[in-house]
């Protein structure tokens, strides 16, 4: 996965500031529930029951531009975001991977790039397809990726701390 960081340069001019690899990844390690440890290089979802995530980008509550890459120096995958702060990940999962009934103190902004997906919520589920947009109200919700796998593009915002 390709990601580009736009930023300035010392004579201010408009400039890419790194152009590659995400700088870190999280994987799940095939029980569906992801590691606290990152993984190495540009790694994918390979396999049934195996998921990834990519920390594109990450900002507080009172964000300003920078050159400061925020994921470089990742040690954990946390969702656990301050409230307002912002968070861009990619989720890779293999085919039938399942994420069981959980909930997280963000809104998040979803995009199915690749795939299907099953979203299930207390009250029944829906099924997602590449081009499909969801927004996660920190709601409780499970997972289930199609037989193909899926490709979540995903913008998780942390919540204000009376409603987490």
């Amino acid at each position: 996965m390709r990601r580009v960081v736009t930023g300035v340069g010392p004579d201010g001019r408009s400039r890419v500031v790194s152009d590659g690899g995400a700088p870190v990844a999280f994987g799940s390690g095939g029980t569906g529930a992801f590691g606290s440890a990152p993984i190495p290089g540009d790694t994918t979802a390979s396999g049934p029951n195996s998921s990834v995530v990519h920390e594109l980008w990450s900002l507080g509550a009172d964000p300003s531009v920078t050159v400061e890459d925020p994921t470089s120096a990742l040690e954990s995958f946390v969702v656990d975001i301050a409230p307002g702060a912002t968070k861009w990940i990619i989720t890779e999962m293999g085919p039938g991977t399942f994420g069981a009934m959980h909930s997280t103190p963000t809104i998040d902004y979803g995009l199915v790039v690749r795939g299907d997906i099953e979203l299930g919520l207390e009250d029944g589920s829906v099924h997602l397809f590449a081009g499909d947009a969801v927004v996660m109200n920190g709601v409780r919700h499970s997972w289930l990726a199609g037989p193909e796998g899926c490709v979540i593009a995903t913008v998780l915002v942390g919540l204000r701390s009376a409603e987490r």
